[in-house]
């Protein structure tokens, strides 16, 4: 049995209104734009109790137990599927899936004699309006522990589940998942969190309107944190077991960071460069790291005003000329180009670093629409401002696109970056062969940026100060032997530039 799924961006806004977790991820799209998911996920309670729908509600009326995995976001407005893989008197097991990839798995343990005790009214607690935001090392001290009041709109999550085709789900189920939302997305591990899973196990207490618990381990090198805790409910308690990953900051890049791999100096003094995706990441290490050596930077972004300030005010006004601009438009390119032009008259290089969110994706039908998406987007913010750029670029110019290393070895949920990383090299190779421009294929390896900034993703990230400081020493370099692509374990060498004069 299958059905499918779509949750909006109003369905994730109702959801954080009456449950009470308004963890940024899923509202704030500002937040949500510097993560590694580039824009707001489902909660997965949302989605679990959405999956829920395709369980036979006589069963789930004598739920005991219920265990869900999360293994990849959901994201509003796109068609997801649910499938009941396994279904007895004792159990049932639910897949939700899309792009082709296992999202959420879900396994309910039913008692055949006792039912599910109904949920009692809600008495209005005061809950947080805004999540917390400890650290690794301060849940891991041995008195960490939550004692928080808690109690939900279930009128409004009854109507809510009935829109989403799961008005049979017991109102009980509703609170358990909506305290567990609550717990993780505004307690602990709150704002950075991202929910990994969660067992819920029927109990019952003689108070009610609490949550109660503590933290069993956090772990500092991956940062997963693991809590135990009690929903106090009377008969409809719960026992629940937690799991979710606390995501460290990074660190935006600064003139410290920088002048570890590649010292001040005046070498591009009076020398324009743009810079496509200048905000985050590699692009701000880029940003900084040409300043810091002389250029005036025009820095181009999409969106994140607040953080070109904050490049602006670090590594100076006058050296960093904001342009913002989407390069996926070619109006707006075109523009954004012409005041270039109008400012420096021209242009001596050109770093193309604009790129669309990362996920996880498989050559699956499911998958088709959001590769293309992907792929266009890929190219398109390359292509557009590279066209429009060269026209400003003199003939001993000079252009940089980015690429990763993973086309090396590419990795199994990434066809759609791999299938665009080739399509940019390719824009390279054309660029080389017919402007006349020098043109460097930069082949990044994994890098600690936000968009990396997952578990696994962050372990043996390399700097992107590092990267930045490799591929501006290429720029200074004289040498007409330098190499028209630079690998990743190139981008990684660790050589620490002199001053110049």
């Amino acid at each position: 049995m299958i059905r499918t799924l779509r949750v909006t961006r109003e369905h994730l806004d109702r959801f954080a209104a009456s449950s009470g977790d308004r963890n940024p991820l899923h509202v704030d799209a500002a937040y949500a734009r510097a993560t590694p998911y580039g824009r707001n996920i489902a909660q997965g309670a949302l989605v679990t109790i959405a999956a829920l729908s395709i369980a036979d509600e006589l069963a789930l009326n004598r739920l005991k137990a219920i265990h869900v995995q999360f293994k990849q976001p959901v994201f509003p407005d796109e068609d997801y599927v649910v499938s009941l893989l396994a279904s007895s008197p004792d159990s049932a097991e639910i897949e939700v899936s899309g792009r082709g990839r296992a999202a959420v798995a879900i396994t309910l343990a039913f008692d055949s004699q006792t039912p599910l005790p109904e949920a009692e009214e809600q008495t209005p607690a005061t809950l947080r309006t805004s999540p917390a935001r400890p650290t690794v090392e301060e849940l891991a001290a041995p008195d960490s522990s939550l004692r928080e009041p808690y109690s939900c709109d279930l009128d409004a999550l009854a109507l809510l589940a009935d829109e989403l085709g799961a008005g049979g789900v017991p109102r009980t189920i509703l609170v358990w998942l909506a305290a567990a939302s609550y717990t993780i997305g505004m307690v602990v591990p709150g704002e950075d969190a991202l929910f990994v899973g969660a067992r819920i196990t029927q109990s019952a207490s003689p108070d009610s309107g609490r949550l109660s618990g503590s933290v069993t381990f956090a772990d500092d090198r991956t940062g997963l944190v693991g809590l135990d805790v009690v929903l106090e409910q009377h008969d409809a308690s719960a026992q629940m077991t937690l799991q979710a990953f606390l995501r460290a900051p990074v660190a935006p890049p600064d003139r410290p960071s920088i002048e570890r791999f590649l010292a001040s100096s005046t070498r591009l003094s009076g020398r324009n460069i743009l810079v496509v995706g200048a905000s985050r990441g590699l692009g701000a290490a880029l940003t900084g790291a040409f300043a810091l050596q002389g250029a005036t930077v025009w820095a181009g972004f999409a969106e994140s005003s607040s953080h070109m300030e904050a490049i602006r005010s670090e590594f100076g006004t006058e050296a960093i000329r904001p342009l913002r601009f989407d390069a996926e438009d070619v109006e707006a390119t075109r523009a954004a180009l012409a005041t270039v032009g109008d400012g420096a008259g021209s242009l001596d290089g050109v770093v193309l670093c604009a790129a669309p969110p990362m996920h996880e994706a498989s050559l699956h039908p499911d998958a088709s629409e959001s590769t293309l998406r992907f792929v266009r987007s890929s190219v398109a913010m390359a292509l557009v401002p590279l066209a429009e750029s060269l026209r400003l670029l003199p003939p001993d110019g000079w252009v940089v696109v980015l690429s990763s290393s993973g086309l090396d070895d590419p990795p199994d949920v990434w066809p759609h970056y791999t299938i665009a990383k080739a399509a940019l090299e390719g824009a390279a190779s054309y660029c080389r062969r017919h402007t006349g421009a020098r043109v460097l294929v930069a082949r990044a390896p994994k890098m600690a940026t936000d968009s990396m900034n997952t578990p696994l993703g962050r372990l043996n990230a390399v700097p992107v100060e590092q990267v930045a400081a490799a591929i501006v020493r290429w720029t200074i370099s004289d040498d007409e032997s330098r190499p028209d692509v630079l690998s990743g374990d190139e981008l990684s060498a660790a050589a620490t530039a002199e001053p110049g004069t």
